[in-house]
């Protein structure tokens, strides 16, 4: 008798710590953000930030470059499979989709884009010379070094830029410029296509249906990064405006009339993920080639201080918004942890990524005939210099679910 007892107690305990949850009642998962969590909708609009191209996706089902800034899936789409539901969530604006499969699950989430508008504007002039004839085999040993982003070919306000980053340069004659032009989806208009897809859900469905998986769907907000690292702290128009701290509050605005807004509109279960430890980031890291290329421990305190406002922010907004349940998704803490500790996960690289030399490669950069691109991924904890790994993904999909999201079980 004490075995069998203690057989269906330890047979408990592997249901409620295993992978995949059951018995989730969730109709589907609908989701907001930014190259975290975007599943392609960049590949419809006109900008450079787009990753429909090998070698991303190469690990993706029938090796497939989707527009996921992975060698794979994505968190989400891990949360998704947990919840029973499906195994991706495809991207709004893809046309190999509709509104049949987007009735358990879409993203509406753009690549680049922030909390605040602004982000989604940013245009970037950077110049990044490569070298095209002697680069040498070893990435380990090539020549790094920082200049100015200059902004003339598109502005004469060079002055809106402050921060030296990304000159990369190579013994040799030969050189690549490369122009970077960056718009795309901001918030606001990822929620104008979450209108219209309710449209579409109530045609689809008819209004007593489609409000009910409005009501019951699960939502979840993943952005927040580039509106520090590719605007705050690399222009100075809003570093003029604003102190770091009085930033973080501007966005924390900006965060909740984003939730005031998605809650009017129906949406009860809601899901805020705060920032990674975006110091860590190789991009991060090879800028920061002066002190080591360790971590910044500048933007991981920011990442950490603007986390402890948005879970302030949650415990508002439970208190003001009848009926709602809204979560922070702290991931901050297992990332930390695998790239801290990556030899516990079953990682052999945190510092550089797999893409390319791995230590500014991402986007366009990060292509097929890129030489240095590694074999396995699996051994990385990111795939870009900004991106994780579909096996970090499924890492940190996996904690969400057990520490966070079982709340809506």
């Amino acid at each position: 008798m004490a075995f069998k007892c203690l057989f269906w107690l330890l047979f408990a305990n592997f249901l409620l710590q295993g992978r995949v949850l059951i018995n989730a009642k969730l109709p589907a998962i609908i989701v907001f953000g930014d190259s975290s969590v975007d599943s392609g909708n960049n590949n419809a609009i006109s900008t450079v930030l787009k990753c429909n191209f090998a070698p991303y996706g190469r690990d993706f089902n029938g090796s497939k470059p989707t527009g996921r800034f992975s060698n794979g899936r994505i968190a989400t789409d891990f949360i998704s499979e947990a919840f029973g539901i499906k195994p991706i969530i495809p991207a709004y604006l893809d046309p190999h989709y509709n509104i049949t499969e987007f009735a358990t699950g879409v993203s509406f989430a753009s690549a680049g884009t922030g909390y605040d508008h602004a982000t989604s504007d940013v245009m970037v002039s950077e110049y990044i010379l490569l070298d095209m004839g002697k680069a040498r085999t070893d990435s380990y040993m090539l020549n790094f070094s920082l200049i100015w982003i200059l902004d003339s070919i598109l502005s004469t306000e060079t002055a809106n830029f402050k921060k030296p980053l990304r000159r990369y340069s190579f013994t040799s004659d030969s050189f690549l410029i490369f122009l970077a032009l960056q718009s795309v989806i901001p918030l606001w208009k990822e929620l104008t296509y979450y209108e219209e897809y309710q449209r579409d859900l109530i045609n689809y469905l008819g209004k007593v249906k489609a409000n009910n998986v409005i009501a019951e769907a699960l939502y979840l907000i993943s952005i927040g990064t580039n509106d520090f690292l590719e605007n705050y702290f690399m222009f100075s128009r809003r570093s003029s405006e604003y102190t770091v701290v009085e930033y973080q509050n501007f966005l924390l605005g900006v965060a909740k009339s984003f939730v005031t807004e998605l809650y009017k509109l129906g949406a009860r279960k809601i899901s805020l993920t705060g920032l990674p430890p975006m110091g860590c980031l190789p991009l991060e890291r090879a800028t920061n080639i002066l002190s080591g290329s360790v971590c910044v421990e500048e933007y991981n305190n920011v990442a950490k201080d603007f986390n402890e406002k948005l879970k302030g922010l949650v415990e508002q907004l439970n208190k003001e918004l009848p009926g709602i349940h809204l979560i922070l998704s702290d991931t901050y803490g297992i990332l930390s942890d695998i790239i801290e500790k990556p030899y516990s996960f079953g990682f052999e690289n945190a510092e550089m990524a797999c893409c390319g030399t791995g230590m500014f490669e991402m986007g366009y950069m990060c292509n097929k005939i890129n030489p240095f691109t590694c074999s396995d991924a699996d051994k990385y904890v990111f795939w870009d210099a900004f991106h994780p790994t579909e096996r970090t993904n499924s890492f940190v999909a996996d904690y969400v679910v057990k520490h966070s999201l079982t709340e809506f079980l």
